[in-house]
C-alpha cells in the first residue's frame, strides 16, 4: 500500500520505474513453488565424490540448493528444486552420471 501512494504523489520518467515498483510487492507476495527431497547417495568414499555429486546435481535445470549430509552411516543429499523445471528422475539421473572415480547410484529416501 505505501509504494502505492508514493507512486501517486511522484512524477515517474521511466516507465520502468514504475513496472518494477508494482511488480516487485507482487512477487514478494507469490509463494515460489519449490520441493525439496533427500536422495540416499551410495558410492560416495572421498570429499571429491562428494564434490561431484554435489556439482552434478547443482547443474540440473531448477535446483536451487543442494545439502550434502555425511556420516559414517549417512550419504545424502537434500535438494530443493522447482517441480516444474525438474522431476526427482533427473536428480537421480544427474547422480548416476556424474563422473568421478566410483560410479555412484541415488534413491529416494523413505521418511
Amino acid at each position: 500500500m505505501t509504494t502505492e501512494v508514493i507512486l501517486m504523489r511522484r512524477k515517474v520518467r521511466s516507465p520502468t520505474w514504475a513496472l518494477l515498483a508494482f511488480l516487485i510487492p507482487l512477487a514478494a507476495a507469490t509463494p515460489a513453488k519449490e520441493k525439496t527431497v533427500t536422495l540416499q547417495i551410495s558410492g560416495m568414499t572421498c570429499g571429491d565424490c562428494l564434490s561431484t555429486v554435489q556439482s552434478a546435481l547443482e547443474r540440473v535445470k531448477g535446483v536451487k540448493e543442494t545439502k550434502m549430509k555425511i556420516s559414517r552411516q549417512t550419504h545424502e543429499a537434500v535438494v530443493k528444486y522447482d517441480p516444474e523445471q525438474t522431476k526427482v528422475e533427473d536428480l537421480i539421473k544427474a547422480v548416476k552420471n556424474s563422473r568421478g572415480m566410483h560410479a555412484y547410484d541415488a534413491k529416494v529416501k523413505q521418511k
